[in-house]
């Protein structure tokens, strides 16, 4: 049986080959600075997901549906579609692909583009931190978890809920993350770093 490492690994790849199909660095490059977060950024993929921040200095949403036009003309995506968040607790513009690989798994991509001088919490700025804290312990911990999440519709919760679990309160196993939902405030936007 393959390990969640290995699972995971698998995961990182295909998730690397769907942002190099769609060019999408290449094409976000050409109207602000793109940066890869979220599971992808620190090797915890177990959701078919991939997450992006755009921070652009000419903030344009005419910009963002040249992205997804170019992209939609790619035979894998499948759905793509737009939110104009920038009057909403997020300040900025939500774009999302579907895109459905070889293996018919269907991935979600998003990506928020946000002005160069964003003030609000940053995924950017959780990437390093997060990436130094992980052990190969609290890596496994959180693959295993996640893996349960999917399946657990109590274990329910931000990501960045699941890793504060983990990383401050040495959550290792389902029962215990259930028992720390129960118990902690959750799916807030937060400053909260490892």
């Amino acid at each position: 049986m393959m390990s969640v490492f290995l699972r995971a690994a698998e995961r990182r790849k295909a998730a690397e080959g769907i942002l190099a199909d769609l060019q999408l660095v290449e094409r976000w490059g050409r109207f602000g600075r793109p940066v890869i977060v979220g599971a992808l950024a620190y090797d915890l993929i177990v959701d078919f997901d991939i997450d992006m921040e755009i921070y652009c200095p000419d903030l344009q949403i005419d910009h963002g549906f040249q992205v997804l036009r170019e992209c939609a003309q790619n035979s894998h995506v499948t759905h793509a579609q737009f939110l104009n968040g920038l009057k909403t607790p997020d300040q900025a513009l939500y774009w999302q692909i579907r895109y459905r690989d070889e293996e018919n798994r269907d991935w979600k991509v998003d990506m928020w583009s946000a002005p160069e001088d964003y003030s609000l919490p940053r995924s950017e700025h959780f990437v390093e931190p997060m990436k130094k804290a992980l052990t190969n312990e609290t890596r496994k911990a959180i693959l295993e978890l996640k893996e349960s999440r999917a399946n657990d519709n109590t274990l329910a919760c931000l990501s960045i809920d699941l890793y504060r679990a983990v990383l401050e309160d040495g959550v290792r196993c389902a029962d215990d993350l259930r028992h720390w939902l129960q118990t902690h405030t959750t799916g807030q936007l937060t400053n909260w770093k490892p």
